[in-house]
């Protein structure tokens, strides 16, 4: 379901107007940098794969329908500009990329936690770690994600329940802090 914000820069797109792509970049760019983040692991690669699906919005989104989820559209250029650039080269974590991403509560456990999360993510299969950015941290419709992802909706059920077990699995396999440890008094 696109917003009213997503169907105005749609409009503006479709006639061409410089302001359409203004209003979807600053709509979805941060997102997408998270997510493209998240995927490859590198702040760097992230940053030029959102250059190109910005690229691609301004040839393609004059062509794009009145009714499109713009949205919808935009994670699945990136994701496929991810699989392409994925293709080519192999995953490499940037510890300061996921560093950059993450804005913690300032105690100490909830950091350890989280940075815990995004290692467990990152040694999950892309298929995995995908399904869970785009439902978890992305938060798109599970419809537009089982139609990105070309499965139904049973299927994307089924994978996203799996994906969570592995992440389970991986946290699971994370040694645990010392100080992280309770102790009687």
């Amino acid at each position: 379901m696109s917003s009213a914000a997503d169907l105005e820069a749609l409009a503006l797109l479709r006639r061409r107007e410089p302001r359409g792509f203004d209003l979807a970049y600053a709509a979805h760019a941060g997102p997408l940098l998270g997510f493209l983040t998240r995927l490859s692991g590198r702040r760097d690669v992230a940053e030029d794969l959102l250059q190109h699906v910005f690229l691609r919005l301004a040839e393609r989104g004059p062509e794009l329908a009145r009714d499109s989820d713009l949205r919808a559209w935009l994670y699945a250029v990136a994701r496929n500009a991810y699989l392409s650039h994925a293709r080519r080269a192999p995953l490499e974590l940037d510890d300061a990329a996921l560093e950059a991403l993450s804005s913690p509560p300032p105690d100490v456990e909830a950091r350890l936690l989280l940075g815990d999360v995004e290692r467990a993510l990152g040694a999950l299969r892309f298929e995995d770690r995908e399904v869970l950015l785009l439902v978890a941290v992305d938060g798109l419709e599970r419809d537009a994600i089982a139609r990105l992802l070309g499965v139904d909706s049973a299927a994307l059920r089924q994978r996203l329940s799996r994906a969570r077990s592995r992440l389970l699995a991986e946290l699971s396999r994370l040694p645990v802090a010392p100080f992280a440890r309770r102790t009687r008094p």
